[in-house]
C-alpha cells in the first residue's frame, strides 16, 4: 500500500492515515517506523527508504509533514523514483495541510488512485459526519441534540470525537439534552473568548481557563489560531467602531452573525490600541518559535497567558 493523506481537514485526514495503518499492522508481521520528515535531514530519510534491501523483515513506514521540509524538492524527487520502483512496498504519508494539485508529488498518488484529500468540513456536511460518527459509537441522538452537541463542539471532528468519547462513558444508548449539558463544555469559541478576558482582567486567573480547554484535548496548534482569530475580531471592530459603522455594517464586514456584534462591541471596549497591538506580537513571536520547534505549544501559550 502506498498512500498519500492531504487536506485542511487535519484531524480527520491523521485519523483515516492511522485506521490504514492499523490495518496493515493487523495484516502480518511488520517492521513498524515513523518519520517527522519535517525535521528530518534528507540524507536520514533517503536512507531509511534505502535500507528496505538489507532486510527480510516487511516494513510499514509512516512518514509526516515531509512537504513542509525546507528541502522537501530533493526528498520528493527520491520518494518519487523509489515508490515506482517499489510498489510494493507500506508507505503512508500525511501532511497536515493542502497542497497543490499541479504539483509531481500529488499527481503521482493521484495518477495511482491512492490519494486521499480532506478539505474542510463545512456545516452542512458537518451535520452527516456528526450523525455518521453518534452512530458508529452507537449513540442515539435526536436532531436537536445532534445540533447542541455540535455547537458545543463549535463544528470541530476532533472537539466533536472527544465529546463523543464522554458521553459514551454515561452508558447510555440514548442520549437526552441534560447528558450534553452537564458532560459537555461550552463551544471552545466560547472558551478562548473567556480566556482572553482573565487575560485582560486585573485580577483575572486566565491558566485555569487555559488548563480547562486543554484537559479537553484540544491542540494547543489549534488553540493559537482560535485566539488570534478573537484579538483580530477584536482589531476590526474597533476600527469599524471609530468610523461609526453600523451593526449591520460590522457583521457584514466581518462576516459574522448580527447577534455576535454587541458582545463583540463589548470585548473590544476593554482593549486599548497598544494592548490589542502587543497581544498580536507576542502571539506571532509564539507562532513562530512553535512551528520552529523552539519552545513547546502548551509552554508557549501558558506563557502567553501570563505575560501577554
Amino acid at each position: 500500500m502506498q498512500k498519500l493523506y492531504i487536506g485542511k481537514e487535519t484531524y480527520i485526514s491523521l485519523s483515516n492515515a492511522h485506521k490504514a495503518l492499523e490495518e496493515l499492522r493487523q495484516s502480518g508481521e511488520f517492521d513498524f517506523i515513523i518519520i517527522d520528515a519535517e525535521k528530518s535531514e534528507p540524507s536520514r530519510i533517503v536512507d531509511v527508504l534505502s535500507s528496505s534491501s538489507l532486510f527480510n523483515q516487511s516494513r510499514i513506514l509512516f512518514i509526516k509533514r515531509l512537504y513542509r521540509n525546507k528541502k522537501r524538492s530533493e526528498i520528493i524527487e527520491f520518494l518519487l523514483e523509489y515508490l515506482e520502483k517499489e510498489k510494493a512496498e507500506h508507505i503512508i504519508l500525511w501532511e497536515d495541510q493542502k497542497v497543490s494539485a499541479i504539483t509531481r508529488y500529488v499527481k503521482y498518488f493521484k495518477k495511482n488512485k491512492s490519494l486521499e484529500v480532506y478539505d474542510e468540513i463545512n456545516k452542512r456536511a458537518f451535520k452527516t459526519y456528526a450523525k455518521e460518527l453518534c452512530q458508529k459509537n452507537n449513540i442515539e441522538v435526536n436532531q436537536n441534540i445532534l445540533n447542541i452537541l455540535m455547537e458545543r463542539s463549535n463544528y470541530n471532528p476532533e472537539r466533536l470525537n472527544n465529546n463523543i468519547n464522554k458521553l459514551k462513558l454515561l452508558g447510555k444508548k440514548e442520549i437526552v439534552e441534560k447528558d450534553v449539558e452537564t458532560s459537555v463544555s461550552n463551544t471552545l469559541e466560547n472558551d478562548i473568548w473567556k480566556l482572553l478576558d482573565e487575560m485582560n482582567s486585573p485580577n483575572g486567573n486566565p491558566l485555569t481557563i487555559l488548563e480547562t480547554i486543554l484537559e479537553q484535548g484540544v491542540d494547543p496548534y489549534y488553540i493559537l489560531p482560535m485566539v488570534a482569530r478573537n484579538i483580530r475580531l477584536i482589531a476590526l471592530t474597533k476600527y469599524l467602531q471609530s468610523l461609526n459603522a453600523s451593526y449591520s455594517q460590522i457583521a457584514s464586514k466581518l462576516k459574522i452573525p448580527p447577534f455576535t456584534v454587541k458582545p463583540l462591541l463589548t470585548a473590544s471596549d476593554k482593549y486599548a490600541w497598544r494592548e490589542v497591538k502587543k497581544k498580536y506580537e507576542k502571539l506571532c513571536n509564539l507562532d513562530y518559535e512553535t512551528k520552529t520547534g523552539r519552545i513547546d505549544p502548551k509552554l508557549g501559550l501558558t506563557l502567553f497567558c501570563i505575560i501577554a
